[in-house]
């Protein structure tokens, strides 16, 4: 199968393409991007008779379709997502080619559900969010409530884990500093994830609650997050997709997302948050402020116990909670990530975009239409674990990856 990946050499994109560039299911990978000189270093350098480069602006619609066209399956990393996510699936859709991405925001994921229809007449499959959260969460979110009778509340969780255990780096993964190095300047660029948790506050925010979807403030406060054989974490709510498309799937009475990164953390993104809103700052300013300050608070937690006690002790980097009940009796059941893939956020991330696309290509995905990552892996979600553990760590299966843990109410 030949495979076309719109930002392939971006810092998610990169982990993606090397899980696909291992897979005898892929017969061929063609890294497409508007930055030519990026996309030509990175192949060289990744030095795989698989690997292509095409220089593409993605905004010109007719040469976007024929480059589609001329591959079996699509993925997506480029965003911001509000701005591409649906001119991309738009293409894929009239090209009628299968198609995956890591989009991570809530208002492009609804539009592009809008197009479930098109995509079943099309005749294909498109699989939107497979990245850590979205992806990860939801899967992981089905697993916990598969545990349960009944669901009062789902909570998807994220946070910062100072002491993950993590896999070997891809064979064909190019770490961010080794390109860098290799194209010779260094620029200062907003970090993207960084970008896009600001994004997330400065409108208001959808939730699923008591059975309807209501809209609050972003980074509300809410109770710390408690997730069983884990210290209680400091939480507030933050836009994503989760709660617009779990309650689709499943039949919970409250769904939310939570982040948990810590008081003083939040503060400091409530702080830059308000400074776009009051337009002291753009958003790609307020991001680059945002990212010092955040360096500076890592430096000073490993000088300071104060500070480095709130992350200790804490959940791994992304969880979720199931609340309801279980033959009459209340219950809490937790589930975590508790061994991650190589290469962090790009790990976490883009390992479960490589890991779907194979499994689409293998005809574990059937489904036809526009599908959330809880939708295609509903019927078997610890397959996609079983996938995903061997990039965590030596002969692990998904059961080891897991943390699976219950609590009476």
């Amino acid at each position: 199968m030949k495979v076309l990946a719109l930002g392939g050499a971006g810092d998610m994109g990169r982990m993606a393409v090397a899980v696909l560039l291992d897979s005898p299911s892929v017969t061929s990978v063609t890294v497409a991007d508007i930055n030519s000189e990026l996309i030509n270093i990175f192949v060289e350098m990744v030095d795989s008779p698989k690997l292509s480069p095409v220089q593409i602006d993605i905004t010109d619609k007719k040469k976007l379709i024929d480059l589609i066209s001329s591959h079996d399956v699509v993925i997506n990393t480029v965003g911001p997502f509000f701005k591409f996510e649906i001119p991309i699936l738009e293409a894929v859709i009239e090209a009628k080619k299968p198609f995956l991405d890591i989009c991570d925001d809530w208002k492009p994921t609804l539009d592009a559900l809008e197009f479930d229809e098109k995509a079943k007449e099309a005749g294909i499959t498109a699989v939107i969010g497979i990245g850590a959260s979205p992806g990860i969460t939801n899967i992981m979110g089905v697993y916990a409530c598969s545990k349960l009778d009944e669901v009062d509340e789902l909570i998807t969780a994220w946070g910062m884990d100072i002491d993950i255990k993590a896999g070997k780096k891809p064979k064909y993964y190019i770490k961010p500093e080794k390109l860098k190095k290799k194209l010779g300047k260094s620029e200062r660029k907003p970090n993207a994830a960084l970008m896009h948790l600001l994004y997330e506050t400065i409108e208001k925010i959808p939730i699923y609650k008591d059975g309807k979807m209501i809209e609050i403030e972003p980074l509300t406060e809410v109770e710390p997050f408690d997730l069983p054989g884990y210290k209680s974490m400091y939480a507030c709510i933050i836009g994503h997709p989760e709660p617009i498309t779990l309650p689709r799937t499943i039949k919970a009475k409250s769904v939310s997302n939570v982040m948990y990164i810590g008081e003083t953390a939040t503060e400091a993104t409530r702080k830059y948050s308000q400074k776009i809103k009051d337009k002291e700052l753009t958003i790609e300013e307020a991001t680059l402020a945002l990212a010092k300050e955040y360096a500076e608070l890592t430096e000073s937690a490993f000088k300071d116990k104060s500070i480095l006690e709130q992350y200790v002790g804490g959940p791994p980097t992304l969880s979720v909670l199931a609340i309801g009940k279980k033959d009459g009796k209340r219950k809490k059941v937790g589930i975590a990530l508790g061994r991650e893939p190589f290469g962090e956020m790009a790990g976490v991330t883009s390992v479960p975009l490589g890991i779907a696309t194979i499994m689409l290509i293998e005809g574990k995905i059937t489904q036809k239409g526009v599908l959330t990552p809880e939708e295609a892996f509903k019927d078997n979600p610890m397959e996609f674990f079983d996938k995903l553990a061997p990039y965590c760590g030596k002969n692990l299966t998904g059961k080891d990856v897991l943390i699976d843990r219950e609590e009476d109410l």
